[in-house]
């Protein structure tokens, strides 16, 4: 089977269409593959986006997605990578339709999940009053009584987080608390309260949002802030032999290539933050690193960087 694309990114989010729309100005043949289900898909806005702030994360997306029509290198097709395996002159991805494409690279851009804890009401609730970011939706609660769902290390680091936002925080600890007395003393310092019963339900929606203990008690809040456990979201990295920095989180170098030689990664599947700008940054960076691998292998020598990088520029 000949080689088809140069690069083959499996993911359409931030991050996946912000590669290609790099790859596409250098004229490399690109084919992105998105099955539409992206990770802030129940959230009414997306935060934090240079001249965006507050767009529908969806029209974000339509948007990238018509302005990359314009380069005839690239490739959209709404169906899911199944598989993926290395070949001596590149890759071979399985899709959902039975198909298989090959490409000179990879960028894994397929992201992650949010694994919920099992409380009754989190999931209809997410991305609108049950929420994970401050930066991404903490402004639309200042001033609101706010809940933390989160114990140990995690509650003080979130309360620390939230007091700019409001002074009315209640730790829901779920009655596994692990807090040391200095903990619970700076808690009471900055009036932050604390309990301790196992929270069972959440039900409403803010900004009456009523939380329901084990104890039979309730409290209302505006809105409740967790960190959720993360999981990849495609078994493609674990499958290439990708090795994973953090749960959720592969292992890249400065030019975002993962631990097989090949495989870039870029948005929340390899940065370190999971913010839209953060994602889209990563996809352009690791187009960037992709694109300079497939020069130097054309060109058969060294290949320091793209014209407006200090490195080819030969600055400092």
């Amino acid at each position: 089977m000949s080689t088809h694309y140069d690069a083959i990114i499996v993911g359409g989010g931030p991050a996946g269409l912000s590669a290609a729309l790099y790859l596409g100005r250098v004229r490399r043949r690109t084919l992105v593959l998105d099955t539409g289900r992206p990770r802030n898909a129940a959230s009414p806005a997306a935060h934090g986006v240079f001249t965006r702030d507050g767009a529908p994360p969806k029209q974000l997306l339509e948007q990238a997605r018509q302005q990359l029509s314009v380069y005839s290198t690239v490739e959209l097709r709404p169906v899911e990578a199944t598989g993926a395996e290395a070949r001596p002159k590149g890759f071979v991805v399985r899709l959902a339709d039975g198909q298989e494409v090959q490409g000179r690279r990879l960028l894994l851009a397929s992201g992650v999940r949010d694994e919920l804890p099992a409380v009754d009401g989190f999931t209809e609730n997410w991305g609108k009053s049950v929420l994970h970011c401050a930066y991404c939706h903490g402004f639309e609660f200042a001033d609101q009584p706010i809940a933390i769902y989160a114990c140990g290390r995690a509650a003080i680091e979130s309360a620390a987080s939230l007091l700019h936002l409001s002074r009315d925080l209640l730790i829901c600890t779920d009655g596994h608390c692990d807090l040391t007395e200095n903990d619970r003393r700076r808690l009471g310092d900055h009036q932050v309260q604390m309990i301790e019963s196992p929270l069972v339900r959440v039900s409403g929606a803010s900004p009456r949002l009523v939380l329901h203990f084990a104890d039979g008690s309730s409290v209302v809040r505006s809105a409740i802030f967790l960190k959720p456990a993360l999981s990849l979201a495609s078994r493609i990295p674990l499958d290439l032999g990708c090795k994973l920095d953090a749960p959720g989180r592969l292992q890249v170098d400065a030019g975002w290539q993962t631990t097989v030689p090949g495989v870039y990664a870029a948005g929340d599947i390899a940065a370190a933050k999971s913010f839209v700008a953060v994602a889209a940054a990563s996809g352009a960076q690791a187009a960037v690193g992709l694109d300079g691998d497939l020069a130097q292998e054309d060109f058969g020598g060294e290949w320091s960087g793209p014209l407006c990088s200090r490195e080819a520029a030969g600055q400092p």
